[in-house]
C-alpha cells in the first residue's frame, strides 16, 4: 500500500483561517493609513471639543479660550486675571498633531500667523474666545497633511455654526 505524503484539504483550511485572522489583526493594529481619515478624524476631534467647551463655558459662567500652534492646540482659561493653559480637565489638554500635519487660522477673513509650538513659559494667547453667552467671532481653521491632497477647514459660519469641509487640492 502506497502512502501518499502531503496535506488534506481540512488542513489547508486551517491554516488559511488563522492566516486570515492574523492579517486581519495585524490590520486593526495598525489603525487607519489613509492621511485623509487622519486629517478627518482631527478635524472633527477639533469641532467636537470646541462644542464641549462652549458648553462648559455656559455651564460655568467663564469665558475660556482657544490657542493653536502650527502644529498643535491647547484650550486656556483665565485665573488670577490672566490666561493660563487649562490643566485641571483632561478633556482639555494640550494636544500635539501628526509632524507631517499643520494648522492655518484666518479671522475676520485675514490669515493669523501661527507659533511654531506651544512655549509653556510665555503666557497663552488664545486666538478662539468662547464665552459664557455661547458666542464665538467667525473664523477659519484649515487642517493639511504632507501625504495627502485634501485640506479640512474647520469654521463657524452665521448660519450653520461649527462645520467641517474638504477641498481636494489637486
Amino acid at each position: 500500500m502506497n502512502k501518499v505524503k502531503g496535506f488534506t484539504l481540512i488542513e489547508l483550511l486551517i491554516v488559511l483561517v488563522l492566516i486570515g485572522m492574523i492579517t486581519g489583526m495585524a490590520m486593526l493594529s495598525m489603525g487607519t493609513v489613509d492621511p485623509r481619515d487622519q486629517q478627518k478624524l482631527e478635524a472633527e476631534r477639533i469641532v467636537k471639543l470646541l462644542e464641549l467647551a462652549t458648553q462648559e463655558s455656559i455651564a460655568q459662567g467663564d469665558v475660556m479660550g482657544l490657542e493653536l500652534f502650527k502644529h498643535g492646540y491647547r484650550f486656556t482659561v483665565i485665573k488670577k486675571q490672566k490666561w493660563q493653559p487649562e490643566s485641571t480637565d483632561m478633556v482639555f489638554k494640550a494636544r500635539q498633531l501628526m509632524p507631517q500635519m499643520s494648522l492655518f487660522f484666518a479671522s475676520h477673513q485675514q490669515d493669523v500667523s501661527l507659533e511654531e509650538q506651544s512655549v509653556e513659559s510665555i503666557a497663552p494667547k488664545p486666538q478662539i474666545l468662547l464665552t459664557p453667552d455661547g458666542e464665538m467671532e467667525l473664523f477659519q481653521i484649515r487642517m493639511t497633511m504632507q501625504n495627502s491632497n485634501s485640506t479640512f477647514v474647520i469654521s463657524n459660519t452665521p448660519h450653520e455654526g461649527l462645520m467641517i469641509t474638504s477641498q481636494d487640492n489637486s
